[in-house]
């Protein structure tokens, strides 16, 4: 029996028309659908509820976030305007910090009429505004703390920035305003349409002021931060303590403090906090440094130097990194009295202004005392006078001076006549106030106009009794020379300005001298001129004889020698007692 053929399937040939290309298709060759099932686990009323570990432990293997706890409270609050917390970036904007705990909306102190900004983005100005508008009541709110002004003269309206956002106040890209009775009725081209500040924008502060009420307010809640180091104590030295207790470039007070974050020494690749102290140990400071690090037990380590401390602790840190295979850390350049902040400018800063650094001897001053930051003296560091070691009550005071002559505006400094407690242990040397004056005299000082005569030198800050303010420089000159000079410039119809050091020689201050020849002279001066040596070369210092406040002018007596009445200059101070004539 045969078996019939397979049927072949034969397809037609198409015609020219009917020819077409057809784009190549993907074949599917997976499973298009599937099928989800949903299961539902119900839980009974004996079951055990989960605890809170075994949810977190079932999170993390799900790999399942929960949203984060909601941010604290911003507790800061704008001294203009009292709101809390930073602004929107189309209003009062983000915070600023004036001084300690004092905060200002950057909106808030740009706008205010004496602020203005400098080319580097520095607030100038901004404590002016606030003492102002400590005793402003706002048009809008009727609180205190408003400083924008209409523009209008004689308007008498003054605004929280804010309160003039909300009552619909003009501004304009001038930095004017114009209050809701004075401004426009139409749209200007010069009214400004956002009030966002993207560019760096600071209050200039005087940050040694800052770190001054610091350390005067005695409590430890506030604290400053330099890098990497936290300071928290200065500390204090005692008469018997300044020989031993400082080196050439860092002083070492006892009870300093301070927590430098640096690399741990267990852990690669995490930091930790080393909290440093120095205490006393038979005469000789002792270097303490404790090791903070969380969920570890605290390390110790002591040495008679810092570097002793913190070279084996960089060390560990170095085999540490190398065993981890981590980056070297070169140690070479690493000093103990860096990493313990005592070398920090700021951390300088205070410890030369403690009473009696003066008697360091190998110290070599940066700054010298600052009179912000003159601190008490702290007689019982330990609080109580019998733990402290016997100390003689009598401090030699270093004869540092080698003039002869001692004015009468130091005798009462030289008897101790201050108003500290124990400052008679403590008498700066002319020596390191000189050394003092030289960093500090523009502060003292500035040029104006004078109702004596032509201009005149005012102080620009308040003087205390006995400061030197100035030092009168020129051109040391022989007596020879100065005669000469002296008919030169009156042939030349110039002022002239010499002052006589001794016998020998004087200072021509006419055509290469400083501000102290613009002092005058008046018969009831507030100021002593004096002759300093410091470095075997002699110095005339004004020095104050009376405290002086700021925008006072600076006096003292020209003491020329009496002549007949044909030359006779006359005086035009205006004092009480005025002689009429200066000589």
């Amino acid at each position: 029996m045969e078996s019939s053929p397979k049927a072949v399937r034969q397809q037609r040939p198409l015609s020219p028309d009917e020819e077409m290309v057809h784009p190549k298709l993907k074949r599917w060759k997976g499973i298009r659908w599937k099928r989800l099932q949903i299961v539902l686990s119900i839980r009974k009323g004996g079951s055990k509820k989960e605890s809170s570990r075994e949810v977190s432990e079932l999170m993390e293997r799900l790999r399942i976030t929960l949203r984060p706890e909601r941010l604290p409270r911003d507790k800061r609050k704008c001294c203009f305007c009292h709101e809390e917390g930073d602004g929107a970036t189309d209003g009062p904007a983000r915070l600023l910090n004036i001084d300690v705990d004092l905060w200002v909306h950057l909106n808030c102190a740009l706008w205010s009429t004496e602020v203005y900004e400098t080319q580097g983005g520095a607030l100038i100005n901004v404590e002016v505004a606030l003492r102002r508008g400590l005793r402003t009541l706002c048009a809008y709110c009727q609180k205190t703390g408003a400083t924008n002004s209409c523009n209008r003269l004689r308007c008498p309206n003054v605004y929280h920035f804010a309160c003039a956002i909300r009552a619909r106040c003009m501004f304009f890209k001038d930095k004017t305003m114009l209050c809701t009775q004075h401004k426009l009725k139409g749209p200007s081209e010069d009214e400004l349409s956002t009030f966002a500040v993207l560019r760096r924008v600071y209050i200039e502060r005087d940050e040694v002021k800052q770190i001054a009420s610091i350390l005067q307010r005695g409590d430890r809640i506030h604290l400053f931060r330099v890098g990497g180091l936290i300071f928290h104590a200065v500390g204090q030295l005692l008469p018997s303590q300044m020989a031993n207790f400082h080196s050439a470039t860092a002083i070492f007070p006892v009870g300093y403090e301070a927590t430098r974050i640096y690399w741990s020494t267990r852990v690669p690749n995490k930091r930790c906090r080393y909290r440093c102290r120095i205490s006393e140990d038979e005469g000789h400071p002792l270097f303490e440094v404790r090791v903070l690090e969380h969920g570890m037990e605290d390390l110790h380590y002591r040495d008679a130097s810092p570097d002793g401390i913190w070279d084996r602790i960089v060390q560990q840190v170095a085999k540490l990194r190398s065993d981890s295979s981590m980056l070297k850390l070169f140690t070479e350049n690493l000093k103990g009295e860096e990493m313990f902040g005592l070398t920090i400018h700021a951390v300088m800063r205070i410890t030369e202004s403690l009473p009696g650094v003066e008697n360091c001897q190998n110290y070599q001053f940066r700054y010298g005392r600052h009179p912000l930051m003159e601190l008490p003296l702290m007689i019982n560091p330990t609080g109580c006078a019998r733990s402290e070691p016997k100390v003689s009550t009598q401090c030699k005071r270093p004869h540092t001076l080698n003039s002869t002559s001692v004015s009468k505006a130091y005798q009462s400094t030289f008897t101790g006549e201050l108003n500290t407690p124990y400052s008679k242990q403590f008498v700066h040397s002319k020596s390191s106030q000189y050394r003092r004056l030289k960093t500090e005299w523009k502060n003292n000082v500035y040029l104006a106009r004078s109702r004596i005569q032509g201009l005149g030198l005012y102080a620009a800050k308040d003087l205390e009794k006995h400061t030197m303010v100035i030092e009168y420089i020129g051109t040391v000159i022989r007596n020879e020379v100065a005669n000469r000079r002296e008919k030169i410039y009156e042939s030349q119809n110039r002022g002239i300005y010499m002052f006589r050091i001794n016998n020998e020689q004087v200072i021509d201050a006419t055509l290469t001298g400083g501000p102290a020849r613009y002092v005058n002279h008046s018969c009831a001066p507030n100021c002593v001129a004096e002759v300093v040596t410091f470095d075997k070369e002699d110095k005339i210092i004004i020095i104050s004889s009376r405290r002086i406040p700021k925008g006072e002018e600076l006096t003292y007596d020209y003491q020329f020698d009496f002549e007949d009445d044909q030359h006779k200059i006359p005086c035009h101070c205006g004092a009480w007692n005025c002689r009429k004539w200066m000589n």
